[in-house]
């Protein structure tokens, strides 16, 4: 799929996404932006904005915020929750910015194992002494999300194959490598533990129907199936006095420009 495309799928919902999914994520945005100095006059780029609730909270932040998406139905929720900010349509593998334009630039599970030139694109934006911030899945340390992605699962052999480079990222050793050879230094991986929470689980079935991965389950599956496979498997965390809580496991690296 080529960034033109991506709307297909992570545009087909993207009101569910920005108010139903993206808002339970908040505790991974706020860890990342404080870990990497955003703050009052921080010039900060987040790549992968999608609707932008990262862009939002350094904006409240202070920060003079910037984002890019691929998908412009994500952006128009974006744009409405900062108009000040300044936020882009286009590929993350070349960012139409100038060089050294940032001195923070982030991405929240938007970079992958496979995107090594979106991380020379972010080293290119930052200033020297700039901060470069990813977050990914971890590999080793399991938490009850990791049953979502077994929810919806793709069947072809490809699909599968695409996963697991994508996830590549969280590799030992690999998100370091690709850093070093965009000429940053990356940090020591940091873990964040929290919970998505959502009142009704008909909520986050209907949510996790507008997330990209879904999108290419329900094109092999059929749509009832995902469904049915979501309500499965998280009924098991269904209480009724607090709703659904699902245990996420996050892990993050910073890396730097050589001053």
């Amino acid at each position: 799929m080529g960034w033109e495309e991506v709307d297909e799928g992570w545009g087909a919902r993207a009101r569910d996404w920005a108010y139903l999914f993206e808002t339970g994520w908040w505790p991974e945005f706020d860890e990342v932006l404080r870990a990497a100095g955003v703050g009052e006059g921080t010039r900060h780029l987040d790549v992968c904005c999608g609707s932008g609730l990262a862009v939002q909270m350094a904006d409240r932040r202070g920060a003079t915020v910037h984002g890019l998406d691929a998908s412009d139905r994500l952006l128009a929720v974006a744009r409405a929750r900062t108009p000040d900010g300044d936020i882009r349509h286009g590929d993350m593998h070349a960012l139409p910015w100038d060089d050294g334009s940032f001195d923070v630039v982030s991405s929240f599970r938007g970079i992958w194992g496979t995107n090594d030139q979106a991380v020379v694109e972010a080293a290119r934006m930052l200033r020297p002494g700039g901060a470069f911030a990813v977050t990914f899945f971890p590999v080793d340390d399991p938490a009850p999300w990791d049953q979502w992605w077994s929810s919806i699962t793709c069947l072809s052999d490809h699909e599968l194959a695409v996963g697991a480079a994508l996830g590549s990222i969280a590799d030992e050793g690999r998100i370091e490598e690709m850093c070093e050879a965009a000429g940053l230094e990356p940090g020591g991986r940091r873990s964040i533990h929290f919970e998505v929470e959502v009142p009704d689980l008909e909520d986050f079935v209907r949510a996790s129907l507008s997330a990209g991965p879904t999108w290419k389950a329900i094109e092999e599956r059929g749509q009832d199936d995902v469904e049915e496979s979501l309500r499965r498997d998280f009924t098991p965390l269904w209480d009724e006095k607090v709703g659904l809580r699902i245990g996420v496991a996050v892990e993050y690296l910073i890396a730097t420009k050589p001053a």
